[in-house]
């Protein structure tokens, strides 16, 4: 937990976070990108996303079954996945993977945006999401 609560503090001041600690077991990848000039919006989704995962999801992440990714879609570092996921701007998106193999990759930013305001809604809904992933 205290690594996690570092990673987390670390990213709000220096850009990106990756928590990936067992690549070959990964099962869902959580990709949250952002550009360097952020609004009060973008900062309430990647807020909702660490809250729902922190709360929720602290084993899935220690080993390895979830993976975080909060990137600044700016960098030149982080091109290929920003062409990747068309994230030019804030974007959630959720892909799902079996045995290394990407599956499938669900853009939830629309929905992201209209649920920043609204916390407890986000965390739960993305809860669900995320558990009805995890137990396919």
């Amino acid at each position: 937990m205290l690594i996690l609560n570092s990673i987390f503090t670390f990213s709000q001041h220096f850009g990106d976070t990756i928590v990936s600690n067992n690549p070959s077991k990964t099962k869902v990848k959580v990709y949250y990108f952002h550009i360097t000039e952020r609004c009060h919006t973008c900062y309430s989704i990647e807020a909702n996303v660490r809250k729902t995962l922190l709360e929720n999801f602290k084993t899935e992440l220690n080993n390895g079954t979830i993976d975080l990714y909060i990137l600044n879609s700016d960098k030149i570092e982080n091109l290929t996945l920003v062409k990747k996921y068309e994230a030019y701007g804030s974007t959630l998106a959720i892909t799902v993977y079996d045995n290394s193999k990407e599956l499938q990759t669900e853009d939830l930013s629309n929905w992201a945006f209209q649920k920043a305001s609204k916390p407890d809604d986000f965390v739960k809904e993305l809860k669900v999401k995320l558990t009805d992933i995890i137990k396919k």
